[in-house]
């Protein structure tokens, strides 16, 4: 199967142990979307190859002596561009992950969960996405937004207002954590349009990406959370 350039997602992959690195790139590059422009086991290479490569997808394999992990990020956010973050680990504490993405990741994969899951995760999470277990976005905003609720932001009002019914219905739907399809099966719509309706919402809102589009939503009574 034919697939051009501008459809490739560009990956560059962390990891500092050279052989689990070099076997990662392999099972990447054996899919035909996915290209690794860049690999590296060393923070600062990290740095300067993240600013050279522009990639879609920084993914970063974290090992047991905790070396490559999501603290290196808000150094690969440069101001030629922001790549998405996805996270290989072992640790599944709640409270690790959810400070992982307070750092900018946007995809959690298990190092014990089936390959397939991290190319559906890298998939995912360039097309906007996040890849994070719903307990986690539960908990995570729970911490993060307790109170909110009291001290709403009045300038936001003319935000919201601005949101179609249709639009609202997209919102509290992602804010229980259905993908673009099973919103357009649950509301009776085509995938294309609902990604039109998440394009109005993210300008609407200005919220960058799904993640944010989640945290407003439940900062402003747009969507419950999951119990």
């Amino acid at each position: 199967m034919y697939i051009s350039s501008s459809d490739l997602i560009r990956i560059v992959l962390l990891d500092n142990e050279s052989l689990l690195r070099a076997g990662l790139q392999l099972l990447l590059e054996g899919q035909p979307r996915f290209a690794v422009v860049a690999q590296t086991g060393d923070e600062g290479e990290a740095l300067r190859l993240v600013e050279q490569e522009r990639p879609d997808i920084v993914l970063i394999h974290e090992n047991l002596n905790g070396c490559m992990g999501p603290d290196i990020i808000p150094d690969l956010i440069t101001d030629t561009g922001r790549p998405r973050f996805i996270l290989i680990t072992s640790q599944g504490n709640q409270q690790y992950q959810s400070k992982a993405v307070q750092k900018g990741v946007a995809g959690i994969v298990m190092s014990q969960q089936n390959p397939n899951v991290l190319f559906k995760a890298i998939e995912k999470v360039h097309d906007g996405e996040v890849w994070l277990d719903g307990c986690l976005v539960a908990g995570f905003l729970r911490h993060n937004f307790a109170g909110l609720k009291n001290g709403r932001n009045d300038p936001q009002f003319s935000r919201i207002a601005m949101l179609s019914g249709r639009e609202r219905e997209v919102i509290s739907l992602v804010g229980q954590g259905l993908k673009n399809q099973q919103i357009a099966d649950q509301l009776f719509l085509s995938e294309v349009t609902v990604r039109h309706h998440l394009t109005s919402i993210y300008k609407k809102l200005a919220v960058a990406d799904r993640l944010e589009l989640v945290i407003y939503a439940y900062q402003n009574d747009l969507a419950q959370l999951p119990d």
